[in-house]
């Protein structure tokens, strides 16, 4: 007779709880991993298992995304004195006063280099 880790109602527990094989290892307390994944599939198949209400590649089919931005994040109303500019608007708008002191000058001093040729 064979021994095993997680008895077949231990795993059955945890499937009919579950969405996929990675939510049955998070419910058994297992670390995430190519190999646990496999050795529980192969666990689920042997005992006869039922999977078919796995959402297979559509993770987050039916739901909503947990990550996703809410519109009471989105709406948030600025303090008085607060700017908010883009990552990119900063990009093209140059450089803070502050880190323009410290970057060094455009063009060398002692040669050409850098230097570019006016149209």
């Amino acid at each position: 007779m064979a021994r095993y880790k997680y008895t077949p109602e231990v795993l059955a527990t945890a499937a009919a709880a579950a969405r996929n094989v990675t939510d049955v290892l998070r419910l058994l307390g297992v670390r995430v991993s190519g190999g646990a994944h496999a050795h529980i599939s192969r666990q689920l198949k042997r005992f006869g298992i039922d999977t078919s209400h796995f959402t297979r590649q559509a993770h987050n089919r039916g739901r909503r995304g947990e990550r996703r931005t809410t519109s009471a994040q989105l709406l948030v109303v600025l303090a008085k004195g607060w700017r908010y500019r883009p990552m990119s608007r900063k990009a093209t708008t140059g450089w803070p006063a502050s880190i323009a002191a410290l970057r060094p000058a455009r063009r060398s001093s002692t040669c050409s280099v850098g230097s570019t040729p006016s149209r």
